[in-house]
């Protein structure tokens, strides 16, 4: 792909979405506990989930990584835009 406008589109498309993980990355650890309890028949499916549960295990470990994945995504994003960049700077009539 060297068409900057499309490096640009991609790059922030995969930003975006690197955003969104890293920003929601608690509430996914979060959900994932749960739906891993309710898969493994731990916790019955009508439990309700308002009330205060303490944080299911492991939840420290999958918030690392969602949260480093997220940081990955969005340095992968930067690195589109980068060569997005660089490819437009390249394009300019040179003396």
């Amino acid at each position: 792909m060297h068409d900057p406008l499309v490096q640009y589109l991609v790059g922030a498309g995969i930003l975006s979405v690197g955003l969104m993980i890293l920003l929601s990355s608690a509430e996914i650890a979060h959900s994932l506990g749960r739906f891993w309890e309710r898969w493994t028949s731990r916790r019955p499916p009508g439990a309700s989930a308002t009330n205060i549960d303490p944080p299911p295990p492991l939840y420290r470990a999958r918030l690392i990584i969602w949260r480093t994945l997220g940081v990955l995504i969005i340095a992968d994003g930067l690195i589109w835009l980068a060569l997005a960049t660089a490819g437009i700077f390249r394009l300019f009539p040179r003396r």
